[in-house]
């Protein structure tokens, strides 16, 4: 009966608003074929709602708003050179077809890359006196942000990115949220493979399961040794995702979706053989270490979990401060925001606290405190942003305030989404997760900072 009455609303939506628009609205069965497409958009279900419209689109190419819904649907899956075309066949076949032709045709040549027609668009948009404050504000936010890129790409920090590597990425397969212990010689990150605990793939996407992962650095191969997933008792037969490992490797921060999104965390002891090889100052300590058995994850409780979203934790090096982002809608700004909370003892925190000087109305998504312990790095939609997510960082300053965030800059970031930050101890290191592969798979990609400081190289205990 729901889905009826939800049906009917969108009909009477669809009729009232979009009657006038496209002289070649499409009648009979197909008009009912394009108010299922629209409720499929509605639930966010867009490319079931594509699925429908390239049907229609054999028989109805010249439709403005076939072409129009197709845009959308494009646009929301942050597909531009396709979202580019169907706006284009859209105004062709009526120029008047939406009041936000503009703004998406901005939108759309934002995502890929081409700021200065973004900005042309933009500012067609915003010469429309009738704009509502909301739309104007919207506009004028995306302008900034096609206007940072170009500053940002005109000037390009000193870095070199590459792939983290064959032992840790796939070609089929996902791989992101990497997380290095503050020597840098072991990794661990989530992947969806085959090899999942539990052989079994996600209905929703049918991609196999989140599983966590382990690598260790090789200096005979002068990279990361083929990853395994974590021994012991960390991964399940549902998601099992990596948030960090602590800066001395005994603590791992793990996301699990239940609840809403809860953070837990799993412990391990070196194996004798580690120890053993720490002792030696043997080349093989970070294989052995890797090889260590993790106990089974238990949840942070209710001082960090709030039955919303909670995820991406980050320990600080003397294991005293916790920084993880939550959605809880009290104390904070809104969307994922970072908050901080005080361990009380081993396995107790004590009541969080927005770190509200950081966060903005946009979504805050992953934090990480480097092993400076004062240098938060942490992925933001706000900010003096180059589009997407950014990466920023902020320094505590010695009377305890934080300071303003800073864009890592580019190539570091790009107008795309760049998240889940890691760096080594000394600086030199860095690594994160982007949309990089040719298929849309995420992969870990490493950043060579020897000609970029970010921060002041910390002592690792050896």
């Amino acid at each position: 009966m729901r889905s009826i009455i939800k049906l009917i609303a969108i009909v009477f939506c669809f009729q009232t608003i979009h009657i006038s628009a496209s002289a070649q609205l499409l009648a009979g069965p197909d008009k009912i074929k394009m108010l299922q497409a629209k409720s499929s958009m509605t639930d966010g279900d867009y490319n079931g709602a594509l699925r429908i419209y390239r049907v229609l689109y054999t028989e109805h190419g010249t439709d403005a708003m076939l072409n129009w819904r197709m845009a959308e649907c494009y646009l929301a899956l942050n597909q531009g050179q396709d979202a580019l075309a169907y706006l284009q066949k859209a105004q062709e076949n009526n120029p008047e077809i939406d009041k936000d032709l503009e703004y998406n045709m901005g939108l759309a040549h934002r995502m890929v890359r081409e700021q200065e027609e973004a900005i042309s668009h933009l500012n067609k948009y915003l010469e429309n006196d009738k704009l509502v404050k909301a739309d104007r504000e919207k506009a004028e936010e995306l302008k900034a942000k096609c206007e940072a890129t170009i500053q940002m790409m005109a000037n390009p920090v000193d870095v070199k990115i590459s792939s983290a590597g064959e032992g840790i990425n796939t070609e089929e397969n996902h791989e992101y949220h990497p997380s290095v212990t503050a020597d840098g010689k072991i990794m661990v990150f989530t992947s969806r493979r085959s090899n999942t605990e539990g052989g079994k793939r996600y209905e929703e996407d049918n991609d196999w399961y989140e599983d966590i992962y382990i690598s260790y650095w090789s200096d005979s191969l002068n990279g990361w040794a083929p990853a395994i997933p974590i021994p012991g008792a960390i991964n399940t037969e549902g998601h099992d995702a990596n948030l960090s490992i602590s800066p001395d490797g005994r603590q791992l921060f793990t996301f699990r979706d239940q609840n809403a999104g809860d953070i837990f965390v799993s412990k391990t002891r070196m194996n004798k053989n580690a120890t053993d090889a720490i002792a030696d100052g043997s080349p093989d300590a970070a294989r052995l270490i890797s090889l260590n058995r993790w106990s089974k994850a238990y949840s942070l409780g209710k001082n960090v979990n709030s039955g919303y979203f909670d995820s991406n934790a980050s320990l600080t090096a003397d294991s005293k401060t916790m920084f993880f982002i939550s959605e809880r809608p009290t104390g904070g700004k809104g969307n994922g925001d970072i908050w901080m909370a005080n361990a009380i003892s081993t396995t107790d925190w004590g009541k969080a606290e927005n770190v509200s000087v950081l966060n903005t109305i946009e979504d805050e998504k992953s934090v990480f405190i480097a092993p400076d312990g004062k240098t938060l790095f942490f992925s933001s939609k706000g900010h003096k942003n180059m589009g997407g997510y950014d990466i920023f960082k902020s320094v505590i300053q010695a009377d305890g305030t934080w300071g303003e965030p800073q864009n890592l800059g580019y190539p570091i970031n790009t107008p795309g989404d760049e998240s889940e930050f890691t760096i080594t101890a000394d600086g030199k290191t860095a690594y994160y997760s982007v949309k990089g592969s040719a298929n849309g798979k995420y992969d870990i990609m490493k950043i060579d900072l020897s000609n970029y400081s970010l921060i002041e190289p910390a002592k690792v205990d050896e």
